[in-house]
């Protein structure tokens, strides 16, 4: 696709600005009564895995097609190719797309589906942990650009979502510890009785989560949307450990073998231990917060098998992060565990030194 291309797709988006619906509904039953309502009108799209997995849970015959698995296909090329699938399907205003899948599906299939004759519907079913307490809500739809994460996108919410943790017994325990990484990212920054009721998770993976924590971290998510849809304030404080997280997993995804990569959750853990040293010197993080936060998180980096970046490794896609100013890399902060503000410029020296922190944890 070219650039210009790129352009006028941006502009069609600009022209509408959506207001948040935030309506969550819970249980595959509910879904399945939406599909019975909207069989006629309903288009699924899925990967290899929820295809094979979560596709027969919903005991529907529908039209569907497959997208790439993996953030290595999170991109226009992809988008295109659903525009084509569309188009063939003789897909109108009329259709609603389903999104099957994890965040990388949910977050691709609702901007191609809301550039597509200029937006159709977009139902939200998301099947891995994270992509429940993280793309299931808040608008952000999008895909990587030139190595860079999220870079082309729009604000729209979906339609409607549905939360079915019935598809959580599909997934292999790493895709629940991304979800376990998220969620305590939300306790991180908003509530510790949250932090506390997930870092268990750490400790005993197996352990079951139930539906009623999973809601938890939708509402903390939920609460700053409303505040603040378009992340222009509050909202930038769900990006904790994301600032670090995003260059981290964009620089692994160009040195790694296709879906070789860092996953998504393990690189905001190696953020958020990053972006807690950060805190610890900038924003009063006490030290007995910050080695908390590093005990809870650090089997993901005892664990790993992957190569770790230094600072001059990932420089490069932090001076491109989206919420940069003035050439600043900027954070938001905790001051302790469950408050977080937003609108921190770090420099250079800080954040190389919390980078050598995360390799000196490893």
């Amino acid at each position: 696709m070219s650039n210009t291309e790129v352009l006028l797709l941006l502009t069609l988006l600009n022209e509408s600005i959506s207001i948040p619906l935030l309506e969550v509904d819970f249980g595959i039953s509910k879904l399945k009564s939406f599909i019975n309502k909207h069989r006629s009108n309903l288009i699924v799209i899925a990967d290899k895995h929820t295809l094979l997995d979560c596709y027969p849970l919903i005991d529907a015959d529908l039209q569907h097609f497959i997208v790439p698995y993996g953030e290595g296909y999170k991109n226009l090329n992809s988008c295109e190719y659903i525009w084509k699938k569309l188009t063939d399907l003789d897909a109108n205003r009329k259709s609603i797309v389903l999104c099957l899948g994890g965040g990388v599906l949910c977050d691709m299939g609702a901007f191609a589906s809301g550039c597509y004759l200029r937006g159709i519907r977009v139902v939200l079913c998301p099947t891995s942990l994270l992509a429940m307490v993280d793309a299931s809500v808040g608008g952000k739809n999008g895909v990587n650009f030139m190595g860079f994460k999220n870079y082309i996108g729009s604000f729209k919410e979906a339609d409607y979502t549905f939360i079915c943790s019935d598809f959580l017994k599909t997934l292999p325990a790493k895709e629940i510890v991304n979800g376990h990484v998220e969620m305590l990212k939300h306790g991180l920054i908003a509530s510790r009785d949250h932090y506390n009721a997930v870092k268990i998770f750490f400790f005993n993976p197996k352990r079951e989560v139930n539906q009623d924590l999973i809601a938890a971290s939708i509402e903390i998510k939920k609460k700053h949307v409303a505040e603040d849809f378009r992340d222009l304030g509050v909202r930038k404080r769900l990006n904790y450990g994301h600032t670090i997280g995003h260059a981290i997993e964009s620089w692994s995804l160009a040195i790694s073998e296709e879906n070789k990569a860092l996953s998504h959750g393990v690189s905001v853990g190696l953020g958020i231990i990053a972006e807690s040293y950060i805190s610890n010197k900038k924003t009063g993080l006490s030290n007995d917060d910050l080695d908390e936060i590093v005990i809870v998180l650090q089997t993901l980096v005892k664990d790993l098998e992957n190569e770790m970046p230094n600072y001059s490794d990932i420089k490069h896609y932090l001076s491109k992060d989206k919420k940069n100013e003035d050439h600043k890399v900027n954070f938001s902060l905790l001051h302790s565990i469950g408050e977080c503000t937003e609108n921190h410029f770090v420099d250079d020296e800080l954040i190389e030194d919390a980078m050598n922190y995360l390799l000196s944890v490893k």
